[in-house]
């Protein structure tokens, strides 16, 4: 719990597990607030209170309504908002945002994307309906993440069997080392390498290379963010970097701070989103 904000994270039902990771709420009641976000992962998210921007390269975009998809970034963006700030929200596998929106992950990169694009008018009835009665006070945030699970449940398309293997191929691949090497993907699916590239984009929102780069530094951030490093993990971190310059580059770019240990100050949103269990449910987990 930090001392500026509130962020707590609810189990999926086990009916979700597979497409949701977590479900969350969180609240920053300050007046002013700048932070990053790292954009890891998608996630849906209704919005009852807060306005603000979210800076892009050379694009700014509004960050107010009743609710937004994000597919994820391709690295971390800056934002600014209006307090007070509350959202409640769920955090998507790759599996989950296609099988939500049914729509490719790389074409929704890098933005907040409005709801009712791919879920209509029911999901903004129901966005603005459940905001309204949470800003009330008959709706607690623990309430609505029930009731956003309930909404979820039943819309949750199928994806191709041959689709959904691949999707865990790659999550195998990605947490079977802090850098994998993109031609041990190609051994194990059964694509080419143009269509493992093209279907890898489409549902991780990156080509394989950059995906394996993105995920290292994320990683990497929040390995260094433990209290103690064991002495496995030190090694792998340094192993998969060139040096300690190159790994401050690279969670800069993601991250979008350099860790405490390594000189820096972490944002305090980011530090407390490093340390949720969205990854170990991915199947990429931090190195023991």
């Amino acid at each position: 719990m930090s001392s500026v904000f509130h962020l707590s994270y609810v189990e999926p039902p086990p009916a979700l597990a597979r497409h949701v990771l977590a479900l969350f709420h969180f609240e920053w009641n300050q007046h002013e607030i700048i932070d990053r976000h790292p954009g890891a992962l998608s996630q849906i998210v209704l919005f009852p209170r807060g306005r603000g921007f979210l800076h892009g390269e050379g694009v700014i975009q509004v960050v107010k309504g009743n609710a937004h998809l994000l597919a994820g970034f391709d690295r971390a963006l800056p934002f600014t908002m209006e307090g007070p700030w509350h959202a409640i929200g769920a955090s998507l596998s790759p599996l989950g945002w296609a099988a939500l929106t049914r729509s490719p992950a790389n074409r929704n990169f890098n933005r907040f994307v409005d709801p009712g694009q791919y879920l209509g008018e029911e999901f903004e009835t129901f966005a603005s309906t459940t905001n309204e009665l949470y800003r009330a006070g008959t709706l607690s945030g623990q309430d609505v993440i029930a009731r956003l699970a309930e909404w979820l449940a039943p819309r949750f398309a199928p994806l191709p069997a041959a689709h959904e293997k691949l999707i865990e191929r790659v999550l195998g691949w990605l947490g079977s080392s802090l850098n994998p090497e993109v031609e041990d993907l190609h051994r194990v699916v059964s694509y080419s390498q143009r269509q493992t590239e093209r279907l890898v984009a489409r549902y991780f929102g990156l080509a394989p290379r950059a995906l394996a780069r993105k995920f290292r530094a994320i990683r990497a951030a929040r390995i260094l963010s433990e209290e103690k490093l064991g002495h496995e993990a030190e090694a792998e971190i340094g192993a998969a970097f060139y040096d300690q310059p190159h790994m401050i580059r690279e969670i800069r770019r993601y991250c979008g701070y350099t860790p405490t240990r390594l000189g820096g100050a972490g944002e305090p949103l980011f530090q407390a989103m490093l340390k949720m269990k969205n990854f170990d449910r991915l199947g990429i987990r931090a190195i023991d």
